[in-house]
């Protein structure tokens, strides 16, 4: 029999806000925009809360989280954690059937008729929905990544702006170090872990670039392979024989990976080797991707290089067992890092002002 689990709410302030009254938006001027469910883990979250903020700035809304999450530790962020008890309990459920759409919605519109929100569900990967007015709050279940239209409506000047790093993310021995290296080294991220796991069957619907691609791309733009540094998340060893140095922190959900002492998170001192590089061959990953754009930032931007993904070979399936892929890249950071050319609807991501 399944039983509720019992959710973690020591995120919660002390001083928890009243009730509003009933009564749909009595009092309200803005549209306000709840994350319903947590999808992927920090790159992926990268995605939800920029469209998220984006989409409740530009309806003079609030957006609500339903938990912190790794962004609370390395930006300076504007949002609150729903502070419902047991809307949170609800919808932060991680096991079957409670881990379902459909059930968080009928928490949300339980909580809806008690409090004076009006959640609506909007696709945030339907042009027709994501950014239309309809007149009152609205609630997300999406990595928001997988249409163009998302982007179009966004300024990268503003995500960078969104995605400050904190003073104790700069104050860090890692990031000095790193900053006074920064446009001296070149590096190539290799991303493997999950996806290239044989019980991971769908394999997120991502190939396994071979590191022949790489080798390829490093020829293709002049670069001397000798003289790259590589970062990946294989902790096997049968790819990149890469020393890792640091503690590894857990991940639990809602609220991601385990803080760690002296570098936060297990994986920052490898997103800032990719920030602070003065060349990237990113991999088919939102981490890196976003680790490229936050580059693109800086006051000498990094060159970017991309996989572009002209299919999909999935490392776990019977037809293509433990198969790498191979693809060609291209300068720049615009290549999606998951949608494929000719089937998925989103093969580039390009803000307004690019």
């Amino acid at each position: 029999m399944n039983e509720i689990v019992e959710a973690d709410f020591s995120d919660i302030p002390e001083e928890i806000p009243p009730f509003k009254s009933k009564g749909k938006n009595r009092g309200k001027n803005g549209q306000d925009v709840l994350i319903m469910h947590w999808n992927g883990r920090f790159g992926n979250r990268m995605h939800t809360y920029a469209y998220a903020h984006e989409r409740a700035k530009m309806f003079n809304g609030t957006l609500y989280l339903p938990s912190e999450w790794e962004g609370d530790q390395l930006f300076n962020l504007n949002h609150k954690v729903i502070y419902d008890d047991e809307l949170r309990l609800h919808i932060n459920q991680s096991t079957k059937p409670f881990d379902e759409i459909d059930y968080r919605m009928t928490k949300i519109n339980e909580f809806s008729s008690r409090s004076d929100f009006d959640f609506k569900y909007v696709n945030a990967d339907n042009p027709n929905e994501n950014y239309t007015d309809f007149g009152q709050d609205v609630c997300i279940d999406s990595v928001s990544a997988y249409h163009t239209s998302i982007f179009e409506k966004m300024k990268i000047s503003d995500v960078h702006s969104l995605y400050e790093f904190k003073d104790e993310v700069k104050n860090l021995d890692v990031y000095k170090r790193l900053e006074d290296k920064q446009g001296t080294y070149d590096i190539a991220h290799l991303r493997r872990d999950d996806i290239s796991d044989v019980n991971y069957k769908d394999n997120g619907g991502y190939s396994v670039v071979a590191e022949s691609s790489y080798l390829k791309a490093f020829e293709k733009y002049g670069y001397d392979s000798k003289e790259i540094e590589w970062t990946t998340d294989d902790r096997t060893g049968n790819w990149i024989k890469e020393k890792h140095q640091y503690k590894r922190g857990g991940w639990h959900y809602p609220v991601g990976s385990e803080v760690v002492p002296d570098i936060i998170f297990d994986w920052l001192p490898d997103f800032l080797r990719l920030y602070f590089a003065r060349s990237i061959f990113r991999a088919n990953s939102s981490f890196s991707w976003w680790a490229c754009n936050l580059a693109k930032g800086r006051e000498t931007p990094p060159k970017i290089f991309a996989p572009r993904l002209d299919k999909r070979v999935l490392y776990a399936r019977e037809e293509t067992f433990k198969q790498e892929a191979d693809f060609d890249f291209e300068e720049g950071n615009h290549p999606h890092w998951l949608c494929v050319a000719g089937e998925d609807q989103c093969t580039d991501i390009v803000f307004s002002d690019e």
